[in-house]
C-alpha cells in the first residue's frame, strides 16, 4: 500500500488546512421527536485530529487499521465509537446548558439514556467527493440495537469559506428503534393517549453540511446544520409528534500543528 493510513473523510474534510490539530468549544442543539419535548442543548467539546493512526472527529473517536491512497483516489477501514445523543430521562445530563421541561407523553415510562455506539467505518474519496459506511451497535447495552449509516457527499471552497455538504441514510434496527419510540404493555397509558407499539426497524433520511470560515491562519468559526425526516414506522409511534429532528452546532476553534508540516495530513497543495 502506497501511503497506508493517510485518510481523510467526511466531517473531517471541513478542516482542510496546514494545521492537524483543531481545539473548539460551543453549543449543540437538537430537537427532540417526542410530543411536546424541549430541545436538547449541550455545551460541545469540537476537536479534529488525525495523525494517519488515530483520528477525533468531534466526538467521534477511531483507529485505522487499512488504507491507500493514490493519486486523486483514497480508501481506508477503521475503528470508531461515538455518542448516541438521543432519549428522554428525568435528570438533565452533565453539559446540559438549558433545563428541559418534563413531557407530558413520557409521564411514568423509564428513562431512554444517551450512550456510546462502536463499530466499524469503511470511506472511499475521489478528489473533492465522499462517501462513508458505518456500521455501529449500541456499546452500552441499552438498546441492543444496531445502526448502519451510509453518507456521501463533497467538500468545495469560496474565498475563506468551506463547505462540506451531504446526504445520509441512516437505518435502525428493530430493537433500536423500538427501545426509542416503542411502548411496552406495562408503560402503556391511555388516559395519556400512550398505547402500546411495538416500531419495526427504520430507515431515516438526512442532509447536512458543515461551514468553516478562516478567520486567522488559526482561528476559526465551525457550523454544523442537519435535518432528519424519520421513517414513518417511528412517526406512527403514539410517542412522536413529529417527523423531523434538527440539529446544529456552531464552534470558535483554534488550530495547530503538532507533528510538523512535513507529517501534517491536512497540508493542502501548493497555492490553495
Amino acid at each position: 500500500m502506497k501511503r497506508l493510513l493517510t485518510l481523510l473523510f467526511a466531517s473531517f474534510t471541513v478542516l482542510f488546512g496546514k494545521d492537524d490539530i483543531y481545539l473548539g468549544m460551543g453549543p449543540y442543539f437538537q430537537t427532540q421527536p417526542y410530543k411536546d419535548a424541549d430541545p436538547v442543548v449541550l455545551a460541545s467539546p469540537v476537536i479534529f485530529f488525525d495523525n494517519s493512526l488515530f483520528y477525533i472527529r468531534w466526538t467521534r473517536l477511531g483507529m485505522y487499521f487499512a488504507g491507500e491512497k493514490n493519486g486523486d483516489d483514497a480508501w481506508g477501514l477503521s475503528l470508531t465509537a461515538q455518542p448516541q445523543i438521543l432519549g428522554y430521562y428525568e435528570t438533565a445530563p452533565f453539559s446540559q446548558i438549558v433545563a428541559r421541561d418534563s413531557t407530558p407523553i413520557l409521564q411514568g415510562m423509564p428513562s431512554r439514556e444517551s450512550g456510546w455506539e462502536g463499530g466499524v467505518a469503511a470511506a472511499i474519496e475521489h478528489r473533492d467527493f465522499f462517501a462513508e459506511l458505518l456500521i455501529l451497535n449500541d456499546i452500552l447495552g441499552q438498546s441492543n440495537g444496531l445502526k448502519i449509516r451510509l453518507e456521501a457527499g463533497r467538500s468545495f471552497t469560496v474565498g475563506r469559506w468551506y463547505f462540506v455538504p451531504s446526504l445520509l441514510a441512516v437505518w435502525l434496527s428493530q430493537p433500536f428503534a423500538d427501545y426509542y419510540y416503542g411502548v411496552s404493555n406495562d408503560d402503556a397509558d391511555p388516559a395519556l393517549g400512550r398505547t402500546a407499539y411495538r416500531s419495526d426497524a427504520a430507515l431515516n433520511i438526512a442532509v447536512q453540511t458543515y461551514i468553516k470560515y478562516s478567520l486567522t491562519d488559526h482561528w476559526h468559526l465551525l457550523a454544523n446544520l442537519r435535518a432528519d425526516r424519520l421513517a414513518d414506522t417511528i412517526y406512527r409511534s403514539p410517542l412522536v409528534g413529529t417527523q423531523h429532528m434538527v440539529s446544529g452546532m456552531v464552534s470558535v476553534m483554534y488550530s495547530f500543528n503538532l507533528f510538523g508540516a512535513g507529517k501534517a495530513v491536512l497540508n493542502p497543495p501548493d497555492g490553495k
